[in-house]
């Protein structure tokens, strides 16, 4: 849909926070993708009538460890739970910060991300990539030209650049502004 953007900045506001400011269309995409991954990563439905959602397994989530790869599997045996849990917090985070400014009704949509809050909302976008991907995403390799004709390429596509927006605002110095439209 023509129309849809991402904008990012930092914001002096009790504190360095990143403004990422979302088309309505974009933060309702991200509303959903971020639910569907909730729900992959704990196994819960959305709604009582909703489908189960399908399981999202460690090995599509986490790069291996090592290049061997039963060094690798002991690792995830090791440290899965934690490291899932460390996503599934950021992703809950992450839709509480996306929801609450939806809900603000604005078009744009302004999600205020504090400093100390940015690495989770950055995992989450990072980990919501996944369902979208044929293989790991760290395997990917993306036709980006074309990836919006694909299934879920237009999710991918935002989730991307919502990702590049906040990261480039993050490190900017001063009042620099990233901007993204299609």
């Amino acid at each position: 849909m023509a129309g849809e953007f991402v904008r990012a900045w930092q914001a002096e506001q009790a504190g360095q926070v990143v403004c990422l400011a979302v088309s309505r269309t974009v933060a309702e995409g991200l509303l959903r993708v971020l639910g569907e991954l909730d729900g992959a990563l704990t196994g819960r439905r959305r709604s009582r009538f909703a489908r189960r959602p399908r399981p999202l397994p460690d090995r599509r989530l986490f790069p291996d460890a090592y290049l061997d790869r039963e060094a690798g599997e002991e690792f995830r045996a090791r440290h899965g739970a934690a490291m899932r849990r460390r996503v599934c917090d950021a992703v809950g985070r992450t839709l509480t910060l996306v929801g609450h400014a939806h809900e603000t009704g604005g078009d744009p949509v302004v999600v205020t991300v504090p400093g100390e809050v940015v690495p989770d909302v950055f995992c989450a976008l990072a980990h919501a990539q996944a369902p979208y991907l044929p293989r790991p995403r760290w395997n990917a390799r993306v036709d980006w030209p074309t990836v919006t004709l694909r299934k879920g390429g237009r999710e991918l596509t935002w989730l991307v650049t919502c990702q590049t927006a906040l990261a480039e605002a993050a490190l900017a110095d001063g009042d620099t502004e990233t901007v993204f439209t299609a």
